[in-house]
């Protein structure tokens, strides 16, 4: 069976929202929202958080997992990347554990608007086409018709359609954004690559969320917390 390691990265520190993670919506702290998607998974993960917070740390306790692991300070900067944690993590765990992991899922505490359904069918999906790599996207809000690119020379649409197209719904083609909901790659993919995305390498698995969100300001949370109390992801 596949050992997939279910990686949360949740540094204490932020320079917008001060300790973001524990940050509440809805009375919940954000990160919850990700560790409550573990518990409802019906594929079997194997769950990693990765923080540098005692408090962090603690509160994943209390939800029911365990943990050994801190984050190292020097991958908890301001300018550390999200993927050294994640290889830092991973040989971690393989080198206490003495178990090899066949894949990471990278669930990122930022984007608590998920589909529990949908990771699991990604997953399914993964393994059963034997990719390398996966990623959600959900469509574009603003169509790429109707969005614009300047320089210094002037600005242009950042695409054109073929034909006179005057109604949104006739719009042609597939624009996504990568939403950050969930990211899955093979270990071997990860190490080589250094990164979850890969153009033309990728899969993108298409989410049926209606809104999807990265949490960066305080706005977003606003914006974040409304739409988990309208239960509209």
């Amino acid at each position: 069976m596949q050992k997939i390691l279910a990686f949360i990265p949740a540094r204490g520190g932020s320079k917008g929202i001060p300790k973001k993670n524990l940050y509440p919506i809805n009375g919940k702290p954000l990160i919850y929202y990700t560790i409550d998607l573990i518990h409802k998974l019906k594929t079997k993960v194997i769950p990693f958080l990765s923080t540098d917070s005692i408090e962090i740390k603690n509160y994943y306790e209390l939800e029911g997992f365990s943990t050994d692991y801190l984050r190292p300070d020097h991958l908890a900067s301001d300018t550390s990347t999200t993927i050294d944690a994640v290889l830092h993590g991973l040989n971690w765990y393989e080198e206490n554990f003495k178990e090899i992991i066949d894949s990471v899922l990278l669930l990122q505490p930022t984007s608590p608007i998920r589909i529990p359904e949908e990771v699991d069918s990604a997953i399914e999906y993964f393994y059963e086409n034997n990719l390398n790599s996966l990623v959600s996207v959900t469509n574009m809000r603003e169509h790429p018709f109707e969005c614009m690119k300047q320089d210094d020379f002037g600005w242009n649409y950042l695409e054109k359609p073929n034909g006179t197209v005057t109604r949104r719904q006739d719009y042609l083609g597939k624009f996504y954004f990568l939403d950050g909901s969930f990211y899955l790659a093979r270990t071997e993919f990860l190490k080589n690559n250094k990164s979850f995305v890969i153009e033309n390498e990728t899969y993108l698995f298409e989410s049926k969320l209606r809104y999807s969100i990265d949490i960066d300001e305080l706005e977003d949370m606003k914006v974040a917390e409304a739409i988990l109390a309208m239960n509209l992801e």
